[in-house]
């Protein structure tokens, strides 16, 4: 058999998923990335019943709920603390079939990167301009010793939401659009966090114009984030006292993970996603994955699972077709579906960070009325998903 070569563009989650779903389907991987090593960064993550079943298609859902922390429940309350929804596990696990599971995101990324032994890696590597034929991708990088290229059958561009490969070959694009919030991530080691007691439920709070969530993740820390609207580029203060005069007030655990968290662990990024869908996400031999392809805002807590899922569609369509076929059903597979939830992420952006009194009270009193079973239904959309069969 001829050999199949692929070169994955960014060494995330979602380019180590492709890398390890092209390994699995024979092809011979190299990964890229720009960093100066392959170090997890980020904070906690999400990993809903769809990004499951798309790890246990990858051989890794065993390892991932070994590390990770079931979810008892997902819950919405109000900054008082009231519980306007509730949905137990006990219904995502009977409608859906797995488990909702947070962690740390740089156990995922240990997971992963410990699966693609024999995958080559090389770090210090800016990808900045890719050409493609009938034959094959190049693709050009920086690095510190001078640009160099790489060839390769197939390239997977997973290098992010600003993406300079998504830019080399779809150069109208007009680029990621600012969701109007930002948002603060923090880690509670297990030792405060024990004397804290937080359930293991993901709880999701809500202000006017701000929000806060709480998870319990791997090895017994707390991850938590809080999100604030404000102007694009406004920089705050990055220091847990801004946090603490705007989220002090709410209810418990809030103020007590606050103070728990060390300086050192407080993250801070403004939300962008792509609210212009692109017109595919492939184009000759290179295909597009996760951010670069589809960005979402964290608003539906889906965006690093439907990069797993990216790449499991991907290497399915590979192995019962040549490149082109492949592409083809990759692209008018995942851009329905992903191009949606990024249309709905931006939409529920607006609604949930809204400053305004009257929409604030509107938002809640409807969550609030909203039964279990429609709250069921509206995750469904997303929990849903399965792999695509062999072939």
């Amino acid at each position: 058999m001829t050999e199949r070569t692929a070169i994955v563009i960014g060494g995330g989650i979602g380019g180590l998923s492709a890398a390890r779903a092209l390994q699995r389907g024979g092809w011979t991987v190299a990964v890229y990335d720009q960093a100066p090593a392959f170090r997890p960064v980020g904070a906690g993550i999400g990993i809903a019943p769809n990004a499951v079943k798309a790890l246990r298609w990858l051989g890794l859902a065993a390892p991932v709920r070994e590390s990770g922390i079931r979810q008892a429940g997902l819950e919405i309350r109000l900054s008082s603390g009231q519980q306007v929804a509730h949905l137990p596990a006990t219904d995502i696990e009977g409608r859906f079939g797995d488990p909702f599971i947070t962690m740390h995101r740089a156990e995922l990324h240990r997971i992963l990167l410990d699966s693609v032994d024999g995958v080559r890696l090389s770090t210090h590597h800016t990808a900045v301009d890719i050409t493609t034929d009938a034959h094959a991708a190049t693709v050009t990088f920086d690095t510190p010793t001078g640009p160099r290229t790489a060839s390769a059958d197939l390239v997977v561009a997973a290098d992010g939401i600003h993406s300079r490969l998504r830019g080399a070959l779809f150069p109208d694009y007009p680029g990621p659009t600012y969701a109007g919030y930002t948002v603060w991530r923090g880690i509670v080691p297990a030792e405060a966090a024990a004397t804290i007691g937080v359930e293991p439920t993901l709880v999701e709070s809500w202000g006017r114009a701000a929000r806060f969530g709480v998870a319990v993740i791997n090895d017994g820390q707390v991850y938590w984030f809080a999100c604030e609207s404000m102007a694009e580029h406004a920089a705050p203060n990055h220091d847990l006292d801004e946090l603490t005069t705007r989220f002090g007030q709410w209810h418990t655990p809030i103020p007590q993970l606050l103070a728990a968290t060390p300086p050192d662990t407080l993250l801070r990024h403004d939300v962008y996603y792509l609210q212009t869908p692109l017109p595919s996400f492939t184009h000759g031999r290179v295909a597009l994955l996760g951010d670069a392809a589809h960005a979402v805002t964290p608003d539906i807590g889906q965006g690093a699972c439907l990069a797993i899922e990216d790449a499991v569609v991907l290497a399915t369509a590979l192995a019962s077709s040549g490149i082109g076929k492949a592409l083809h059903t990759y692209d008018t597979t995942r851009r329905p579906r992903t191009q949606g939830f990024a249309r709905t992420s931006g939409k529920l952006a607006r609604v949930l960070q809204t400053s305004n009194p009257a929409a604030v009270r509107l938002r809640d009193l409807m969550t609030r009325a909203l039964p279990t079973p429609l709250f069921a239904r509206f995750a469904a959309s997303a929990f849903s998903w399965t792999p695509p069969p062999p072939a």
